[in-house]
């Protein structure tokens, strides 16, 4: 039997995104808000046999400076992390483990300049293996489980069309997980556009429903 290893995007999918740079506040952990359905969803994947979960996040927000921004350093966004995995355990919902890159591209930068924000520039990387929709972050995952990626079930869930395009990179499945920013940013549309496994989930819980059908047939 493969292995099943489903990778999920964390601000906007897993916990609620009101575009606040999650750690920068000083009262960050009274924001760590759960989605509808992810405990639960989650609990469904690790029912699963040879199931494993992961969070992939990429934290743009690192490579900012100035005023609060200055709060979401390397060591803040490590402990977001391991503090949002550490309440989802709490209820019950086990993570395997995290993959986070901090790191940004010159339209990043670029675009950031245009809104009057300052990047780092130690943290603009073109082509950084870890930048959504590249798959380095998974490549990862599954080096440290000592998987082989033709041998096992590939799945990613996320609310912006980046991850889903990440699953189709690496030959896995793309799940898109609506959430506000998904529908103001169009990435509904971009998803339907998409060729190859792909789905479009109301919720969390919906997206694991699917996957557990999914691996079940296999």
């Amino acid at each position: 039997m493969k292995r099943c290893f489903i990778f999920s995007d964390r601000d906007g999918t897993i916990n609620k995104d009101e575009n606040y740079y999650l750690g920068s506040d000083p009262e960050w952990r009274a924001q760590v808000e759960f989605l509808p359905g992810v405990v639960e969803g989650i609990k469904t994947i690790n029912a699963l046999l040879q199931s494993f979960f992961y969070i992939l996040t990429n934290q743009s927000g690192v490579a900012l400076t100035g005023g609060q921004l200055d709060n979401l350093n390397l060591e803040r966004m490590h402990e977001v992390n391991k503090f949002i995995i550490s309440e989802l355990i709490r209820m019950g919902a086990q993570v395997d483990g995290y993959y986070a890159c901090p790191y940004v591209d010159s339209n990043y930068a670029t675009a950031a300049a245009q809104k009057g924000q300052v990047v780092d520039t130690q943290f603009i990387v073109d082509g950084h293996a870890d930048i959504k929709p590249a798959t380095g972050m998974i490549e990862k995952a599954l080096a440290a489980a000592q998987a082989v990626k033709g041998d096992s079930e590939i799945f990613v869930i996320g609310d912006r069309a980046n991850d889903v395009q990440m699953a189709l990179n690496i030959g896995g499945t793309g799940i898109l997980v609506q959430s506000p920013k998904t529908k103001e940013l169009g990435d509904v549309e971009k998803v339907q556009a998409m060729s190859g496994k792909v789905f479009i989930a109301s919720d969390f819980l919906t997206a694991a429903n699917y996957i557990k059908k999914s691996f079940n047939l296999k």
